[in-house]
């Protein structure tokens, strides 16, 4: 799976004070714990059932992932579903509605051809061999067999070849080559070996099922597998081009073969049949010659990137391509005119047409969208969305891109394509809305390196009440490595009242633009806020009014700027600017790598090598933290890469890519140190939650684990809980490091009777799919309870319209034994004892600020304006304060 239960690489324990600066694999102070009692009255019964607890953690799939993974699907039940192959099911869609009403469990499904003969029944083909016959109107599987080999594709032509043969490209697990088979679906066996080639190929086979073609770099061959081939059928007419050939299709009446190639041009081949039947005839001993270079053709030209998709209409009147253009364009053969579905919003990769009416088409586009024409009225009637894939360069590496979740409409907000933002509902895996950040039409950049950057939304940040949005948006007409070219731009954005939401005048606005949970209104835009790229952003998380928000942005010139509001206010309650209030110099003078606020907005941290605590009321510098030297033959500092401070705890955490560290910001000092590669932090907004992403070398990995730079390493993600800081669970990220880690609200009934190791996860990982870790979100029971879904069932798949398929995942059995080595040196730090000897440390080193003098000896007026840094422990601060209002209460009563 994605992610799964999984067991972090063994350090060996050590103490710090055995090699001055060297770093032991969990380092605790002398000072008071945060949470004294927290290593120590665990039971060992509770110690057992915590390790089942984590063991058996709940991990689900639960949205996200390509809509098809051949960016391809069938139609079925007369045109009325759409099925496609995402990567772990068969997605089928009610084409009215465009919403999922079924999802077929399968295995890394590669393809899947609808039958020319049955209403309902379609085939699949997986990557693990494995060839399925499915009813999609009922659910149940027909017929499952299992071959030998990794099926690549499967097309099922029909017509003169029967209802009994499917043709299938598989990749054979002998050489890596490419294989061609016919296969029986009644005997389940392989039945003829049509080809032998250097790699897997993808089949194209004409609608009276007498031909199949696939492609072989420059080369195209072509069977003939009718009734009448006259012949052995492995005899293949070959016809070779110049380019490579990106596209393939036959026309209804088998006279025509267009070949789309990697500059453009589209070349039709007239004549075909009659050649491969010669051929055929020649393997009978007959005396012809055939060339299938030779053959008529004709040249059309109009696409200036590759031909991504060709397709003939029923009556072989017109020719439908599509391309990197994002542009249909319908080619009448009579005359040689054409005409153009422009402004379709991606690059076009297939297209399927419905049988019984092949003047609706859908088109599947690089955007992981299907957009469902009719080319009669050259209108798009609808489009089924999935989560917009990340958008890449020309390397086909991710640019930096943002992953955040939106509180208030409940709802992941991920950077797509064009500077928009989706909204995207994870419990029912359905696109909701789209934010154009910075309105652009989508430009053909191709995939060259260097091609100019494509505009994106880097960074983004909501408050914690939903009601601020800040985003970075990039530009350039440049390649990427131009960094001097990149155009940036500030914006903020408030959503507008719910009273002005419903205004006919707010449609007129351009400036404001419709979401879930409310329009937002752009209310300050900044060009170049910074001399160099932004870093790090962030909205302060404890503002209850507008008046009182919050920003804060990190460049790479070594700038922090805090901005915020303008006290006036527009008719909609926002306001009608913000401005930057202030500015401050990184010490150090390098570039801020990472910055956050703390979880009450009291505090925010900036990062380069060293720590910066920043008061953001008056821009005074608190403290300064610098990480722990990571060997002892005192390597230079790394740069920072990520920080979060625990909520409800004062604790403090970083990672610079060599290792973890946990500081305890009632002495400044570190609290935990692990000395493994941590690479990103995620705390959770409002519980003691913390996950570290670390990123490791498998020693056992296969050589395809690593992309041609060696950038994909494995990963896996750790969650720490509490005030100790202890490590709850570990699950392990196949994909790499993941995109980001979310804390949706959980489901308050489960999450009521859980502790904060058990709070709900979500993982979105390198290609957007949703992983949910621990109990159910609060919006998935929401949907749960809508639909009427039996949350006490097994971790099976199920279906029920417009879900997701839920996959339990089975525990890792080294988990425990992971969990009871980490219980085991955490109880042996003795990170409890009461130690009050405390009268040696600076009170500047005791508590930042030091007014209250230390732990626990704040009055009581001061202590409710106290930041969150500054509180005692809620352990020892809760019994104290019941004691002190009971008896207030008795002397009242007493009166």
């Amino acid at each position: 799976p994605d992610c799964a239960p999984a067991t972090m690489p063994r350090t060996t324990p050590s103490s710090a004070r055995d090699v001055p600066g060297a770093v032991a694999t969990a380092v605790g102070s002398r000072s008071r714990a945060p949470t004294p009692a927290s290593a120590t009255t665990t039971t060992k019964s509770e110690t057992t059932r915590g390790v089942a607890a984590h063991g058996g953690d709940a991990v689900r799939r639960i949205a996200g992932g390509a809509l098809s993974r051949s960016h391809s699907g069938a139609y079925a039940s007369n045109g009325g579903l759409l099925v496609t192959n995402s990567r772990d099911a068969l997605r089928v869609y009610d084409v009215a509605r465009g919403r999922v009403v079924r999802e077929l469990a399968t295995r890394d499904a590669r393809r899947v051809t609808a039958s020319p003969y049955a209403r309902s029944i379609v085939v699949c083909g997986s990557s693990d061999g494995t060839l399925t016959v499915w009813d999609v109107e009922t659910g149940k599987m027909q017929r499952k067999y299992e071959f030998p080999f990794e099926i690549v594709d499967v097309v099922y032509p029909g017509g003169e070849c029967g209802k009994d043969c499917v043709f299938v490209s598989a990749r054979a697990r002998e050489d890596g080559g490419g294989r061609v088979y016919r296969v029986s679906l009644m005997k389940g066996k392989i039945v003829e070996h049509l080809a032998k080639m250097s790699a897997p190929c993808m089949l194209t086979c004409s609608a009276s099922g007498a031909y199949v073609a696939c492609v072989e770099r420059r080369t195209v061959y072509v069977w003939g597998v009718g009734k009448e081939r006259g012949g052995n059928a492995s005899r293949a007419l070959k016809m070779h081009r110049t380019k490579d050939i990106t596209a393939l299709a036959f026309s209804h009446d088998d006279e025509t073969l267009a070949v789309g190639d990697s500059t453009g041009r589209i070349v039709m081949f007239h004549g075909f049949a009659r050649a491969v039947k010669n051929l055929q005839n020649e393997a009978q001993g007959e005396k012809t010659e055939v060339n299938g270079d030779a053959l008529p053709s004709t040249t059309s030209h109009w696409h200036s990137r590759a031909v991504g998709c060709l397709h003939f209409s029923g009556d072989g009147a017109h020719l439908f391509s599509g391309g990197e253009e994002a542009v249909l364009v319908i080619w009448n053969l009579q005359d040689g005119k054409k005409t153009y579905l422009p402004r379709l919003g991606a690059p076009l990769k297939s297209i399927v047409s419905q049988r019984e009416d092949p003047s609706r088409l859908a088109l599947f586009g690089s955007d992981n969208a299907v957009r469902l024409v009719n080319v009669a009225s050259l209108s798009v009637e609808g489009t089924i969305q999935g989560v917009r894939p990340a958008v890449l360069d020309g390397e086909r590496q991710h640019y930096t891109s943002a992953v955040v979740y939106d509180p208030r409409a409940d709802l992941a907000v991920l950077s797509a394509a064009g500077a928009a933002l989706q909204f995207y509902d994870y419990a029912r895996d359905d696109h909701v809305a789209d934010l154009a950040v910075a309105p652009r039409n989508y430009v053909n950049t191709s995939d060259e390196v260097d091609s100019p950057m494509e505009s994106h939304v880097a960074h983004a940040a909501f408050s914690r009440d939903g009601r601020v949005l800040l985003t970075v948006d990039r530009r350039s007409d440049q390649p990427l490595e131009v960094t001097h070219a990149i155009e940036e731009t500030l914006k903020i954005w408030e959503r507008v009242d719910a009273d002005v939401d419903d205004d006919d005048d707010v449609d007129d606005d351009e400036n404001i633009a419709r979401a879930p949970g409310g329009a937002f209104t752009c209310v300050a835009q900044c060009e170049l806020p910074h001399n160099g790229l932004i870093t790090c952003v962030g909205v302060r998380p404890g503002a209850h009014t507008l008046h009182d928000a919050m920003a804060f942005t990190g460049g790479s010139d070594g700038e922090f700027k805090i901005w915020v509001p303008n006290g006036r206010v527009a008719r909609g309650g926002e306001h009608a600017g913000w401005r930057c209030r202030s500015s401050a110099a990184h010490p150090s003078g390098e570039a801020i790598t990472a910055g956050a606020f703390s979880a009450d907005g009291s505090i925010v941290a900036s990062a380069a090598s060293e720590i910066v605590l920043w008061d953001p009321a008056s821009n005074a510098k608190l403290a300064t933290l610098a990480a722990p030297k990571s060997s002892a033959l005192g390597e230079p500092a790394s740069a920072i890469k990520s920080v979060a401070f625990v909520a409800g705890e004062p604790l403090f955490a970083a990672c610079d890519g060599k290792q973890l560290v946990i500081w305890n910001l009632q002495t400044l000092q570190p609290w935990r140190v692990f000395a493994m590669p941590c690479v990103d932090l995620n705390a959770h907004p409002t519980l003691p939650t913390l996950a570290a992403t670390f990123a490791y070398d498998d020693d056992d990995h296969d050589s395809n684990d690593d992309d041609s730079n060696g950038k994909k390493k494995k990963c896996f993600i750790v969650r720490f809980v509490g005030g100790d800081a202890a490590p709850a669970g570990a699950y392990a990220c196949a994909d790499g490091a993941p995109s980001a880690v979310l804390f949706p609200p959980g489901n308050r009934a489960l999450e009521a009777s859980t502790s904060a190791a058990a709070a709900a996860m979500v993982v979105v990982t390198r290609d957007r799919q949703f992983i949910r870790i621990g109990v159910e979100t609060n919006r998935e029971a929401r949907m749960r309870d809508d639909m009427d879904i039996d949350a006490a069932a097994p971790a099976v798949t199920k279906y029920f319209t417009g879900g997701v398929v839920l996959a339990g995942a089975p525990p890792n059995p080294k988990l425990a034994e992971y969990l009871a080595d980490a219980r085991k040196r955490v109880e042996a730090l003795d990170v409890s004892k009461d130690d009050d000897d405390t009268d040696d440390i600076p009170a500047r080193d005791r508590v930042i600020g030091g007014k209250f003098g230390g732990v626990g000896k704040a009055p009581w007026g001061e202590l409710f304006d106290a930041p969150s840094h500054e509180l005692p422990p809620l352990i020892s601060l809760c019994p104290h304060f019941m004691h002190a209002m009971l008896s207030r209460q008795r002397a009242d009563d007493d009166e």
